[in-house]
Order: C-alpha cells, then structure tokens, then sequence
C-alpha cells in the first residue's frame, strides 16, 4: 500500500510503537530563493508546542518531500518552510500547511445498509473533532452523518443516495473517550450489498474498491462488518459461514491480522406465506455469525435482536447508536484489553427432563430469563419445533419447559426468527444474550 501526502483532518494508522510516518510533499513556489531549503514540521494544535521539530526535507526537480515520525495523538498542524539565507524559522515564509491531522487507529466500514446507515429518525450522535472520516469524495473531514454520503463520489462501484444515522460514529467516538487518540473511519459500504461483492473469490467488485480506498489512506487497524440480510433473502445461510471464513482469511492476507467486529443480524418484518422458510435462513445466517465469533481468531460479534427498526429491515438512529456503543465495548474488551462487557453466549443445552432444558452460558455467566414465558426459544427433534412455555433463572443457567415432552436427538434454538421475542434474557450488566439456532441438546 502506497500514500499520498497528508491532507488535513486525516488520521494515520499508529504502529505498534505508537508512531507514524508522515508523508509530507509540494511544489516548490515560483518565487523560492535558488538557495532556499525546505523544512517540515508537527505542531500540536491544542498548545502550539512541536511535536516533531523542523526537519529539513528532500527537494528537486521544483518539488520538496519529506515524512515525519509523528507520535500517536493530536490533533496536530503539518507544516513547510523555505528558508533562505539562514533566516529564523519563525520568519520563514510557511509553502504548507495540512490542520487538524491525527495519529491514531483507522477502521474500516464495510457491509450492507444497516453499516452504511439507515436510520432516519432523530438520534442524538453529533459530529467529535478528533473523529473524522475518509468519505467517497476522496477527502479527509470530521465524521458526520450520513457517512456514506455519495455526493461526488470517486468510488463509483458503492454509490448510494439514501443513508442516514450509522453505528460507526458512535463507536469511534467511545473509542477516542476510551483510548484518547484520534480515530478514522474508511467508509466502503453499500446498502443490499450480498457477501460475494466482498469476496475475493467471488465477485468482489466492492472488495476491489476497499483497496483502491486502502491505496490511499494506508493500513488500518481494523473491520467494522455488518452484512448478512442480503445473504439470508437469498437462501444462502448454510454456506455462510465457511464462505465469511474464506473472506475473512484473503483479507488479512493484504490488510494484516486485523480483528473483525461484527453484528449479528436485527430483526425483519415478513408476511405469513413463507415465514417459516424465511426464519430458517435468518437463523442461520445469525447462528453463523456466532460461530464466526467462536472459531475464527479475532473475530468479535454483537447483538441487536432487542433493539428497534424502524421500516422493516433496517435499525432506527437510537439502535444504531446502540450498536456502535456496544461495537466499542466489545473492541476495548477483545482487541485491546481495557475491560468492557461481552454479550452471554450459549455455552451448551443438557436435557433436564422429558421436557425441558437446561441453558447454560460461557465463562458461568448468570442471565437473568426476564420473560417467564420463554417467548422467542424452541426446542426441535424429529416430530419438529417444541416452542418452550416457561423459562426461569437459575444459578447455573436458564431452564426452559416444552409445550411436549422431545425426543433425541434434538436441538435448540433462541431469538432465532426474523421477528424478534418481546423480552431478551440479560447478563447483569443488561446485553442481551446472543441469538443462537441448531445448539445440540446434551442428553444429562
């Protein structure tokens, strides 16, 4: 990957020393002293104090270059001077200047609409200077909605014209309270985007177009992923999860070992006449997604089946801005270990009788039922679904009752369908458990 100079309000990846190297370049002014010789320099914006005093920089053929070892934080001011004579610096006209420059942590935005951002409702997310986004125009600003604004986009191939609120702002902006360093976000979603445009084994036209992005702002630090509804629609949750693994492992073979921060599918309005086929492949593209979660190396997933849409399909603003909360606890617990709250996930089902099971959840976390009606829980064999009557918190786990008494062998699922239950079973700290469907019932 290769970088074009800075510009202002961008945010450069920090090495694992906590640095970056700064490109810095220009044309030489026409009225530049024969003898002159350029400097570059980063200066805190918040004291004017140098962060990197001037450093002298390459020049030739009418153009100077330089790149500057900058410490992670800012924002900082990029700057050039001509110095002729031996002058002071401070006297020395100034050829270059780029404002409000960040040493931080980029992430990348990719998925389908409810990552670009659909919410259109009002949701109280304003815009963070130390937040900025590289939008399709090709610049650099401060991260507002909507961030997949398509106003003279230079990336043709995700061009839409109907996004509003993202879970990405908020997500940045917890990080910069958390990390307190600069954070960029590289939008590259399309709404109704299915995961064969990512793939690049596959399609991969909007995969192609991430890189173009990556040619430009440089590496990042990791995946924001929210996809799978397209995938869903189209009956392809039983392959899902070995083709996101596949994904997921090209991707890292050009952007590094990068984590994945991934959402597990909302909920969906469907009519009658096919909601059972429909609720199979929701459940499976989520019960995918939890796997992914489990098996692959630095993948992370969140809930969302309690939150609200709002037509249909896609989160309102006040979900959205859920998600990209709970996005940050999960990167601050799994990517950089500063704590934060991981949703329960099922750790296995044993048989508690003719007619009921006994959940538990990892690490022994306590859930709490919240609905004794169990709503949203199914346990099948081979005569089909036992919806679950009642569910009551115990210590080691939730236990759930059948309508009848099931055979083996039998599975589970939970908040598996396209329209969600109206309680969630919650850890203490209030996530909601994680969806799960085809969970192997343990005979006791």
């Amino acid at each position: 990957m290769s970088m074009q100079c800075v510009e202002s309000y961008q945010i450069l990846q920090r090495g694992g020393d906590g640095f970056a190297d700064v490109p810095l370049c220009g044309a030489l002014p026409a009225d530049c002293a024969a003898d002159a010789r350029v400097f570059a320099r980063a200066v805190r914006e918040d004291d004017n104090s140098a962060a990197v005093p001037w450093q002298p920089c390459e020049t030739g053929e009418g153009r100077w270059r330089a790149s500057l070892r900058v410490p992670e934080g800012g924002l900082y001011r990029l700057e050039a001077c001509a110095q002729a004579d031996g002058a002071p610096f401070e006297w020395c006209p100034r050829i270059f200047i780029a404002r409000h420059v960040g040493v931080g942590d980029l992430y990348l935005l990719t998925g389908q609409s409810n990552m670009a951002g659909y919410g259109r409702d009002a949701a109280y997310d304003p815009p963070c200077l130390g937040v900025h986004l590289y939008a399709n125009n090709g610049r650099w600003d401060v991260a507002a909605h909507p961030l997949n604004d398509s106003v003279g986009t230079i990336y043709p191939e995700n061009a839409e014209y109907t996004s509003g609120v993202s879970p990405a702002l908020a997500f940045a902006k917890a990080l910069l309270r958390r990390l307190g360093v600069p954070i960029g976000l590289v939008q590259a979603s399309l709404g109704g985007s299915p995961l064969s445009a990512w793939h690049p084994e596959e399609d991969g036209t909007l995969y192609r177009a991430m890189l173009r992005r990556l040619d430009v702002v440089g590496p990042v630090r990791g995946v924001l992923w929210y996809q799978g509804c397209t995938d869903a629609m189209e009956n392809l949750g039983e392959g899902y999860l070995g083709r996101f693994a596949r994904m997921a492992e090209l991707w890292r073979e050009r952007l590094g070992p990068v984590p994945f921060l991934t959402v597990q599918l909302n909920g969906r309005a469907h009519g009658p006449e096919n909601a059972e086929a429909e609720d199979r492949q929701w459940g499976l593209v989520r019960e995918a997604q939890r796997q992914a979660a489990r098996r692959l190396p630095a993948v992370f997933v969140v809930p969302t089946a309690d939150l609200a849409i709002g037509d249909g399909i896609h989160n309102t603003a006040p979900s959205n801005v859920a998600i990209g909360e709970r996005l940050a606890a999960e990167a601050l617990r799994g990517v950089y270990g500063k704590g934060g709250f991981r949703a329960p996930d099922v750790r296995d089902v044993r048989r508690a009788g003719e007619d009921a099971v006994l959940v538990r959840f990892e690490d022994g976390r306590g859930v709490l039922a919240q609905d004794p009606t169990a709503q949203g829980f199914d346990v099948e064999d081979a005569d089909g679904l036992a919806p679950c009557v009642s569910a009551e918190t115990r210590p080691d786990g939730i236990l759930l009752r059948t309508a009848r008494p099931f055979s083996s062998p039998a599975r589970f699922h939970a908040l598996w369908r396209c329209v969600s239950a109206g309680y969630f079973p919650r850890d203490r700290e209030g996530l909601p458990m994680l969806a799960c469907c085809g969970v192997p019932v343990e005979e006791a």
